[in-house]
Formats: C-alpha cells, sequence, structure tokens
C-alpha cells in the first residue's frame, strides 16, 4: 500500500516537473526590453528656457518585428513602450544641457518628438537570416519666435545562418536605438533652436 501511494506521489512529480519543463521552454518572451544610455557629458550651463517635452508614436505598425516559426506569427513589441523611450531620452537630453523640463502651463518652449520607425525587419530564409533594424525620429521645437525641426535616422544590419531568434533582433534593434540616442545626445541644433525661439 505504501509502495502505491509513492508510486502515485513520484508520478505527480515527474508530470510537475515535466509540464513547467515544457512550460519554461514555450514561454519565451515577445517583449523586447530596452534601457535608454545616459548622456555621457553634462553642460554646467543654466538656460533660461524652461521646456515641456511630448512624444507622439506616429509608426505604421505597433510591433518592433515580426517573423514566422514552425508556421506561427511572431510580432515582438517593447517594454517601456517607445514613446516612453524617447520621453525619458529627450528629457535627459536637455537636463544634461542645461534646460529644465517644465509642464505645458509654467513653459515657454515646446520639444516634440514623433517616432516614424522602430522596427527591425527579419529576412529568413532556408540557410540565411538577415536583419536590418531602422529608426527613425523627428524632433520639433516651438517657441514664441518661431518653429524648427530636426529628423534623426539610425539603421544596422546583421545576417547570419538558419534562422534569426529574439536575441538577435533585440541585438540588432537596441545597436541601432544606442546609435539614435548618441545621435540626439552630441546634436546641439535643438539645443540651439529652443534657445533662439525662446527670446
Amino acid at each position: 500500500m505504501k509502495l502505491t501511494n509513492k508510486i502515485k506521489t513520484l508520478s505527480a512529480v515527474s508530470v510537475a516537473v515535466v509540464t513547467l519543463f515544457l512550460a519554461g521552454c514555450q514561454a519565451q518572451s515577445n517583449t523586447l526590453t530596452f534601457t535608454p544610455p545616459a548622456p555621457t557629458a553634462s553642460l554646467n550651463v543654466n538656460q533660461s528656457a524652461v521646456v515641456y517635452v511630448t512624444t507622439k508614436d506616429a509608426r505604421p505598425q505597433q510591433d518592433v518585428a515580426s517573423y514566422t516559426k514552425n508556421g506561427e506569427l511572431i510580432k515582438l513589441n517593447t517594454s517601456p513602450s517607445v514613446t516612453q523611450l524617447f520621453q525619458q531620452v529627450m528629457q535627459q537630453n536637455l537636463v544634461s544641457k542645461g534646460f529644465r523640463i517644465g509642464q505645458s502651463n509654467n513653459a515657454n518652449a515646446g520639444v516634440t518628438v514623433e517616432v516614424k520607425a522602430f522596427f527591425t525587419n527579419v529576412e529568413q530564409g532556408n540557410l540565411r537570416y538577415n536583419l536590418t533594424g531602422k529608426i527613425q525620429v523627428i524632433v520639433y521645437v516651438q517657441g514664441v519666435g518661431g518653429s524648427y525641426n530636426k529628423a534623426f535616422n539610425a539603421t544596422r544590419s546583421q545576417s547570419g545562418v538558419f534562422n534569426a531568434d529574439n536575441d538577435e533582433i533585440q541585438k540588432v534593434l537596441g545597436e541601432t536605438f544606442n546609435d539614435i540616442v548618441n545621435n540626439i545626445y552630441q546634436d546641439q541644433d535643438v539645443a540651439s533652436a529652443i534657445n533662439q525661439y525662446t527670446r
């Protein structure tokens, strides 16, 4: 009797372990995570403008990559959202250049970041894959004295054997994201436009 109970218990534990193992194998996340790098240098300049930052998602599709695996269409998304990422990037950028971030009611300049593209194009053949990451944003400056806009673009490509997975897609898009963020941090045109059009 005791032996039978032990066998039943052992069988139940085995089934539970196998179920957890299979669930772990199948539960690949469809969310890619990004963390904006911090500005590498800050300017000790007290700019007079208080800037209100907004971000708009103008992408034609919400997923950042899609591909077929075992006959199933896989769509990948980001965490945080694309708008949250670029809101953080632009605020960090402006603070590092001496501006203060305000609300719409107390700011004398508005900066809008419009995200036009943020994706990795996935091409998969029988023996090779090609990935192309593309990010495009347009930064708009609006002040009492006028307006200005500037486009920022970044692309990265990677090829490999067999099929790409989420790690490769994350790598290419992550490198593309870091490129465009560094371009924004190094740019001085947006800061100059804020100063020019708020006087």
